[in-house]
């Protein structure tokens, strides 16, 4: 009698876990899977589970904020721009972490396909918002990187002063007169050594 019952708990227990319903991915572990990958710069594999997540919901606006990286990581910025574009169209909440990793993207973005009046434009506003800014998937993307950028992107466009004043906010000691050939071409020497530390 003893082992009748062991048998009918056994087969109850193989039932009851044999019968368990089929979990379905929600577009969260998707786009969180994607940054796992995109931080082992498994590049091509986040970009798809990116994707996977903008085809389950259209208005997930961190699927379009990882696809951005990730064609920035491709060394396409057209199309990055294209998905940054698309997410902070979404976007109702001006101080949500996203809109500002987008607003840094898309500024990085704009200056290498050199739309430096664009690039001003969204790294002046991602500063404004958030002064202290960081990248959380990426530790090398900060606040710094935008002022460099800034200050390049400025000297570009050919506003000199500028260009001084966002180097100024990195180094306060940092002084030359960009009204002449000289001090303009130690401007461009201080933004560059910015760019390789």
């Amino acid at each position: 009698m003893n082992k009748m019952k062991w048998l009918f708990a056994l087969i109850l227990l193989i039932g009851l876990f044999g019968c368990r319903e089929k979990i379905e991915p929600e577009v969260d572990d998707f786009v969180e899977y994607g940054w796992t990958l995109y931080a082992e710069r498994e590049f091509v594999s986040a970009l798809a589970h990116f994707q996977e997540g903008l085809d389950m919901d259209t208005q997930y606006i961190d699927g379009y904020n990882g696809a951005g990286w990730c064609y920035i990581e491709f060394n396409s910025p057209d199309t990055a721009i294209i998905f940054f574009n698309s997410g902070l169209d979404l976007i109702t909440i001006d101080s949500s972490q996203v809109r500002f990793e987008m607003l840094a993207g898309i500024a990085l973005s704009y200056h290498v396909t050199g739309d430096y009046v664009r690039a001003i434009s969204r790294g002046e506003e991602l500063i404004e918002f958030r002064p202290v800014f960081e990248f959380t998937h990426n530790w090398r993307i900060d606040y710094a990187e935008i002022t460099i950028m800034l200050a390049a992107a400025n000297f570009a466009a050919g506003d000199f002063a500028a260009a001084l004043e966002w180097v100024q906010n990195l180094d306060e000691d940092f002084i030359v007169d960009v009204s002449t050939n000289e001090g303009r071409a130690e401007l461009i020497k201080k933004i560059e050594a910015l760019q390789d530390l």
